[in-house]
């Protein structure tokens, strides 16, 4: 059974979602605990009774957002998607979703990471650094298997998570596309990046079938290097 909410959690609530859009447009800095105050129409103890300062608010806003994305880079692929393909295209539509369904508090972590406690800015750090390990593990995979471009991993997670993150900033829960559609989207677009093309891809792993590629790419250059009009007898 879902757990009603009281009058106090829905204030609560309230101040975390006014204290978003103000750390938005003003900046953590240009915010004041009055400020909130005034914009939730509180008085200032009213509002001290649930936070202290405008930190333990700031506080507040980017844990939940940090403990999804830590337990999501815990978390194993499905079975049934552990292909180099299934397994990226799982991280960023689940990356992407997280990010979709949370774009205000997303933002404020991200302008506002340093004014967080130390603890709470390493567990934000320490976050970030196990996604981008899970996708350049899932980029290696598939460059392992054959069925990914041989590309600098990290350099490609770290451009399909920016993708990802990018969302933040442009996208409307009441727009014309659906969530589900726009990380899927998404998902697709990450894969088409790193995916080899048809004729690249080897039909099954190991030294033999990139040896075999490999005379593919010989005879290729042998027929271009012998070809009329290249300036060779």
């Amino acid at each position: 059974m879902a757990k009603t909410q009281t009058k106090s959690d829905a204030l609560r609530d309230s101040i975390l979602e006014v204290a978003t859009r103000l750390f938005i447009e003003r900046g953590f800095d240009g915010t004041g605990f009055n400020d909130i105050a005034d914009a939730v129409g509180l008085s200032r103890p009213a509002l001290y009774y649930y936070f202290k300062t405008k930190e333990a608010i700031l506080e507040e806003l980017t844990a939940a957002v940090t403990r999804m994305a830590a337990q999501l880079a815990t978390e194993e692929v499905p079975q049934d998607m552990r292909t180099p393909a299934g397994t990226l295209r799982h991280l960023v539509q689940r990356h992407a979703t997280l990010i979709l369904s949370h774009p205000q508090q997303f933002r404020v972590v991200e302008r506002n990471e340093g004014n967080l406690p130390l603890k709470q800015r390493k567990l934000a750090e320490q976050s970030r650094r196990a996604v981008l390990d899970q996708f350049r593990e899932a980029i290696e995979f598939g460059m392992d298997q054959g069925t990914f471009r041989v590309i600098d991993a990290k350099i490609a997670a770290f451009s399909i998570i920016g993708m990802c993150n990018w969302t933040a900033w442009w996208f409307h829960p009441d727009g014309r596309i659906a969530l589900e559609d726009v990380s899927a989207l998404i998902a697709d677009m990450a894969l088409r990046s790193v995916e080899s093309p048809p004729s690249r891809k080897l039909d099954k792993p190991g030294p033999a079938a990139i040896l075999q590629l490999l005379r593919d790419d010989l005879t290729l250059l042998e027929r271009s290097l012998g070809s009329p009009g290249d300036g060779q007898p």
